[in-house]
């Protein structure tokens, strides 16, 4: 997500892997392609912010491995009603 055309950060939110397909790297392959993409049609993005919850080691891993680096800490809050 760019918020504006001329942004130089994106925002890339949920990667999603169903249970069963787990394991097999799609994620990754996923993010990767989101990377190669955004950087094709929109070559003066020069971050992309994702978000992952603290608790996802493969995801985690994957981001690491991607480049990601941890910016700063969230707190996300759910009550149940």
């Amino acid at each position: 997500m760019l918020r504006d055309p001329s942004d130089i950060r994106a925002i890339q939110y949920d990667t999603v892997v169903t249970p069963g397909h787990r394991g097999h790297g799609l994620g990754r392959a996923v993010k990767r392609h989101m990377l190669g993409t955004v950087s094709a049609l929109h070559p003066g993005v020069r971050e992309i912010a994702t978000t992952v919850a603290d608790d996802n080691g493969p995801m985690l891993a994957v981001n690491e491995r991607l480049g990601y680096r941890r910016e700063r800490p969230v707190a996300v809050f759910q009550a149940k009603l």
